[in-house]
Parts: structure tokens; C-alpha cells; sequence
């Protein structure tokens, strides 16, 4: 009978040490999730002033530059506001720092989507400058690709949110 109650005792412990590490390894994973969260949400808040001042750029150039009938007044309110603004998003969004893995190829993304805007505007200012229609083209055709890499971004970015069970709405800046 001895034996018997040692038994039923050692297998009691192993249950109950069983069950203790099972929920030590969920409280773990819900410990990583919360984490992942907070970087997410903290990667939010500094990329979000920088797509912000991008936007803000394309917005004040769609209201002066592709009204203006002065080619040159265009052109210098590309190359004197537009262009050092989107320098700036650029560099601001290669400043960005991560401590989440996973977010790097949606950055990335990010980061190239910038770059090409930047070129798309350039390639206007070049047009408006030298009163070359082609460039104009070229310049649509970089910001075209320019949204297809920042649609990318924002889909990468909200299925790794989704993941880590985060709700993300993107708003549209008009």
C-alpha cells in the first residue's frame, strides 16, 4: 500500500509539474505577443510623422506644381520645397530604427517606396526644367511604381500586425 501511494504521489507531481510548464509556455507566448505589439506600435509611432511629411510634400506639390502654367515656378517649387522634403522623408525613414525583425522587410518596402518618390518628383523637376514632356512621363510611371511599392509596404505590414494580433487602419491622406 506504501508503494502504491508513492506512485500515485510521483505521478501526481509530474502531472502537476506538466501542467505548471505548459502554462509557463503560454504565459511565455503571450509575453512575446505583448512584445511584438509594443514594437509594432512603437514602429507606428515613428513612421508615421515620416509618411506624414511625405504626403504632406505630394500634397503641397499636386496643389502648386501640376496647376502652374510657369514652367519655372514649377520648377522651383520643386527643387527648392518638394525635392529637400522628400530628401528629408528618405533619409528620415533609413533613420528608423528596429528591434523587430519581422518588420524589415515591410521597412524595407517602406524605404525603397520613399527612394522612388524622390525620383518620381525629380524626374518632374527635370521636365518642368527642361520643358521635356518625356520626363513628365517618366516621372508618372516612377510614381505609379511608387505606389505599387508603398501598397506592398502597408499589405506586409498589416499581416504582420494581424499576426501579432494587432488591428491596423490606414487612413488615406487627401
Amino acid at each position: 500500500m506504501n508503494i502504491l501511494r508513492r506512485i500515485l504521489l510521483v505521478v501526481s507531481l509530474l502531472l502537476v509539474v506538466n501542467a505548471l510548464t505548459a502554462c509557463s509556455q503560454i504565459v511565455d507566448k503571450m509575453n512575446g505577443q505583448a512584445e511584438a505589439q509594443d514594437e509594432i506600435i512603437a514602429y507606428i509611432e515613428e513612421s508615421n510623422p515620416v509618411i506624414q511629411s511625405g504626403a504632406e510634400a505630394e500634397i503641397a506639390a499636386d496643389e502648386f506644381v501640376f496647376g502652374e502654367e510657369d514652367l519655372d515656378r514649377a520648377h522651383t517649387f520643386l527643387t527648392e520645397k518638394t525635392i529637400p522634403a522628400l530628401e528629408k522623408v528618405v533619409v528620415d525613414t533609413e533613420a528608423i530604427e528596429l528591434t523587430m525583425e519581422e518588420l524589415q522587410p515591410s521597412h524595407d518596402k517602406l524605404i525603397a517606396a520613399h527612394k522612388k518618390l524622390l525620383e518620381a518628383y525629380s524626374a518632374y523637376a527635370e521636365g518642368y526644367y527642361d520643358g521635356d514632356e518625356s520626363l513628365l512621363e517618366k516621372g508618372d510611371l516612377l510614381y505609379e511604381e511608387y505606389i505599387a511599392i508603398f501598397e506592398e509596404h502597408e499589405t506586409m505590414f498589416t499581416e504582420l500586425a494581424e499576426e501579432y494580433r494587432l488591428e491596423v487602419e490606414i487612413e488615406e491622406v487627401e
